[in-house]
């Protein structure tokens, strides 16, 4: 492995370090990452690239704040937003492997408060999958989805906008505590505590969903370079429905509700989600134990719908509750059969079992746009180019 300093930057003004380690055929990932620094205005991110099971890239740098005055450290997380979907996801999947949950058996049988309002025969595959047309929480406030449980009861008692089935619609929030509360209804735990003991600490990856006191003192918040919805085609009032339940763990939750968590929010970083898709890149086993089965991972990354999101408009291609590789909003290399899970502004986890592949973004400077962006196609590409 290189040396782990790897260049020292000027950005606006202020010294930042890129750090890290990298096997010398993975040049072209370190170049692409200091370039995101001089030229598209990273502020702090960390990426890592695992083949074969070995870690290939493992580098971080810039800074925690838009003030440029606390450097981002190797143990730095963020929220890496909507990539929690992929690792609740996988915790899910971890329960269909054991046989504990049917992915073709209605919500309902699990989760009997679901059948609300028509939803009695949405499957928990049509469910995880962005096709249940249940993508709004009207009754929720502001901050419930870093509350939990008021969430949960919200999207119980949505109807659904259309059929179930007919229209794919990316479920923006709500499919975080579909995800989560079948983990729970199934496991018997909350899914922070399952995900910790099962993921964070039984698989050693550093993604923990329900930050606690020592997560927070090494979180970054996420800082936008421009308005981030400006260029979003939906309406102002369907934006508003789909956002409803929104907020910052950060900032958005009272003293007491941080000294008394239920749940809030969740963070990780490159490091965290290459180890957990670096499971699946290699077929389901870890460091030589057997974590999935292959027909899992089959199963799993099968494309349930391919097309433009019925809201949002963007095209996309989705598996159960996984993103498959998309050449407009999901873009993450030349194998159409690579999958994973993505972030808003572009932070990112990836596995490509063919290649055996894994690979993680993590960044606190959002690209302005709903696919993953400039950044995080570059360091693909860049990843692709030293195979």
């Amino acid at each position: 492995m290189t040396a782990p300093v790897i260049a020292r930057l000027d950005l606006d003004g202020a010294p930042a370090a890129i750090s890290g380690t990298w096997e010398p055929r993975f040049q072209p990932v370190v170049d692409a990452f200091v370039a995101n620094f001089r030229d598209r205005r990273e502020l702090g991110a960390a990426v890592t690239v695992q083949l074969e099971g070995r870690v290939m890239v493992d580098i971080w740098g810039g800074h925690r704040d838009p003030a440029r005055t606390s450097p981002w450290e190797r143990d730095t997380i963020c929220s890496m937003a909507s990539a929690v979907k992929g690792v609740m996801a996988m915790g899910l999947h971890l329960l269909a492997d054991r046989g504990k949950i049917d992915y073709d058996q209605p919500v309902a049988r699990y989760w009997p408060e679901f059948a609300q309002n028509g939803k009695e025969k949405i499957t928990v595959r049509q469910a995880i999958s962005h096709h249940a047309a249940i993508h709004f929480a009207d009754a929720s406030v502001p901050g419930d989805m870093i509350r939990w449980y008021p969430l949960v009861r919200a999207v119980a008692a949505q109807r659904p906008e259309w059929e179930p089935g007919t229209r794919g619609v990316y479920h923006t929030i709500t499919i975080i505590p579909i995800l989560g509360h079948l983990i729970e209804l199934v496991s018997g735990e909350p899914p922070w505590a399952f995900l910790r003991r099962e993921i964070t600490d039984g698989l050693g990856v550093d993604y923990t969903v329900g930050l606690g006191p020592a997560e927070f003192a090494r979180y970054t918040g996420d800082f936008e370079t421009e308005p981030f919805m400006a260029g979003i085609q939906a309406p102002p009032d369907v934006v508003a429905r789909f956002m409803k339940a929104a907020g910052d763990p950060a900032t958005a939750l009272t003293d007491a509700e941080r000294a008394n968590p239920v749940f809030t929010g969740a963070g990780g970083n490159a490091r965290g989600v290459a180890r957990l898709f670096g499971i699946a890149a290699e077929n389901g086993v870890l460091e030589g134990k057997r974590i999935l089965a292959p027909r899992t991972i089959d199963l799993m990354t099968e494309e349930q719908w391919h097309a433009p999101c019925a809201v949002w408009g963007s095209p996309m291609r989705v598996a159960l509750g996984l993103l498959l590789n998309d050449p407009e909003f999901y873009y993450v290399g030349p194998n159409p059969r690579a999958f994973g899970t993505a972030g808003a502004g572009g932070s990112l986890g990836m596995a490509d079992r063919e290649n055996r592949l894994s690979f993680g973004y993590s960044q606190n400077r959002w690209w302005p746009a709903l696919a993953l962006g400039e950044r995080a196609r570059h360091l693909i590409d860049a990843t692709y180019a030293s195979l």
